[in-house]
């Protein structure tokens, strides 16, 4: 089948919209087709750039990298970079003012809210040469795993706002006819609504689906468990959420193809991604910059876990620099030399509050818990969880049910449950009609209330 879209889409970026987004495309090209050394030379330069910008123009930035001696007027100490400290939500909640860029008047600029996983919310003033830059790393991401610019899209998507702007208004509705995308809202996971979802996704036959990691495991499930198949889609691309290897094994079984993780968040845009399945997340570093730290902000090894921070090199509107965004992941490689930024995650891991915490300051992954109740006990009973640690001693596993466990069932999971959390544990069970999304329209399967020694 002829695609006619892309050639449509330049004149459309272009003339119609008056954005960058095949300027940005080409420079994203450029880059990755340049030899490892020499990206990294450019990223370097770029991460100059905006330090440079930072100094001159951002007020907290100013003082900062001056007092730190990273900035002696125009020359950046690249050396140095790792004495700016992580800049936290808690600071950007409260000192806003002081994060904005001074010459914000000239930037074509807007507010984008985020928070709905971590319970803080924050907004980030964000400039058009941002939104640009990352319409094209999406678009080039896309590309890297087959599917053509034009080419079907459904997005399972989970935020009312990012559902209501890509199916109202004249603009958002032209756009999403020129792209190719269409929108299905992953508040809405009744069993009529994902009846309706799967039913529209065989009619459309899209090459790609995006989603939320957990809508597209719901889907799957309640796909898998009536033998409903899907065909023509050659990728199932999973973001804003941790996607275990269990809930990768069904939703690919379900559409028949390889699903992918893709890491992101809305304060600095797509991170990394897998190119294929279990290959691990290659940062997208022409945009972002992540490093992976200890607790010690010491930089984390090949195989090891710790705090993810990342600097945007995209958005001067508002600079984020080593930003911690809360979430952990494992080293897969990280750049030679004074800048150890890593250049591949093995996994990203989920949040701190993914991870149940014990007395003596132990944390245990959230995966296990995952794991635990939907594949391990699992007995065709449960439809879905959320396992809420409110105490070091006191959990509470709230369930959607098919059935009503036995009471021998709940007692199995309760004692399997002691023997990591400990026996004073105390563990109780509620039996819900439906468990809430967050307010991002995510579901959290793990959530620990304990607050971190």
């Amino acid at each position: 089948m002829i695609n006619w879209r892309r050639p449509m889409l330049k004149f459309y970026d272009e003339r119609v919209m008056n954005r960058p987004i095949p300027r940005c495309r080409t420079l994203i090209s450029d880059f990755y087709a340049l030899p490892r050394e020499a990206r990294r030379n450019l990223r370097d330069q770029r991460l100059t750039q905006l330090l440079r910008h930072a100094a001159r123009h951002v007020p907290h930035y100013r003082k900062l990298l001056v007092d730190r001696e990273i900035a002696r007027g125009d020359v950046i100490d690249l050396a140095s970079f790792g004495k700016v400290p992580p800049l936290t939500r808690s600071f950007l909640q409260n000192s806003p003012e002081s994060l904005k860029s001074d010459d914000l008047s000239s930037r074509h600029s807007y507010k984008n809210s985020s928070g709905g996983s971590s319970g803080e919310p924050v907004a980030v003033i964000q400039d058009q040469d941002y939104n640009a830059m990352g319409i094209a790393m999406t678009e080039t991401y896309h590309g890297w795993v087959g599917r053509d610019a034009g080419e079907s899209l459904v997005k399972l998507w989970g935020s009312d706002r990012d559902v209501v702007s890509g199916t109202l208004g004249w603009r958002n509705k032209l756009s999403g006819f020129v792209r190719n995308q269409k929108w299905a809202n992953s508040f809405k996971m009744s069993e009529t609504a994902m009846l309706r979802y799967l039913d529209w996704i065989r009619q459309y036959r899209p090459v790609l689906i995006e989603a939320y990691a957990d809508s597209a495991f719901e889907l799957a499930r309640f796909a898998n468990a009536r033998e409903t198949r899907v065909s023509g889609v050659r990728h199932v691309i999973t973001s804003a959420g941790t996607l275990h290897p269990f809930m990768r094994e069904e939703i690919s079984r379900a559409f028949g193809c390889p699903t992918l993780n893709r890491y992101g968040c809305r304060e600095v845009g797509d991170i990394a991604g897998e190119r294929t399945e279990n290959s691990g997340l290659e940062v997208f570093d022409y945009c972002n910059l992540v490093e992976v730290v200890k607790p010690d902000g010491q930089p984390c090894q090949e195989g090891e876990e710790g705090e993810v921070l990342v600097t945007n090199l995209t958005n001067f509107a508002m600079p984020l620099i080593r930003y911690r965004l809360g979430d952990r992941a494992v080293v897969g490689k990280f750049s030679d030399g004074p800048l150890p930024f890593v250049e591949q995650l093995q996994t990203v891991s989920g949040r701190q509050t993914d991870a149940f915490i014990l007395r003596d300051g132990t944390a245990v992954s959230g995966i296990f818990f995952v794991y635990f109740l939907t594949v391990f006990h699992e007995a065709g009973w449960l439809l879905k969880t959320q396992i809420v640690q409110r105490d070091y001693d006191d959990v509470v596993v709230k369930m959607v049910v098919k059935t009503a466990p036995a009471q021998s069932a709940l007692d199995e999971i309760a004692t399997s449950l002691r023997i990591l959390l400990g026996q004073s544990c105390n563990i109780s069970f509620e039996t819900l009609q439906e468990i809430p999304p967050l307010k991002s329209g995510k579901h959290s399967y793990v959530v620990s209330l304990v607050k971190r020694p």
